[in-house]
């Protein structure tokens, strides 16, 4: 995945970027990051344009207020996933270790 909001500041508009131009990008970030110097043996690219959710204004006070109903009310329940903490696989991840290590009383 690459660009999202900055996809236009990067790459131009996303109707005159070409395929060949992307997958040039994204083969160079493998090389920079991880030292990988051979070219793909296959690769598709695809360009979705708005595909991200974003969440409503207030959304994260609300999540902090049901996380305190359910503190408060010693409920045996956890809100986790990219519905509440960020729509990445990162943030998903994330989300989950900390629940977890909240429910084994190594967090708060």
């Amino acid at each position: 995945m690459m660009g999202g909001a900055w996809f236009q500041n990067v790459f131009g508009a996303p109707q005159a970027v070409s395929a060949d131009h992307l997958l040039a990008r994204a083969t160079e970030a493998v090389r920079r990051h991880l030292g990988h110097c051979v070219a793909p043996s296959w690769s598709n690219v695809a360009l979705h344009r708005d595909c991200i959710p974003q969440y409503h204004l207030g959304h994260f006070q609300r999540v902090d207020t049901m996380r305190a109903f359910i503190k408060n009310n010693n409920l045996l329940l956890s809100l986790i996933g990219s519905a509440y903490d960020g729509v990445s696989v990162n943030d998903v991840i994330f989300s989950g270790r900390t629940a977890v290590a909240e429910l084994l009383g190594d967090g708060a």
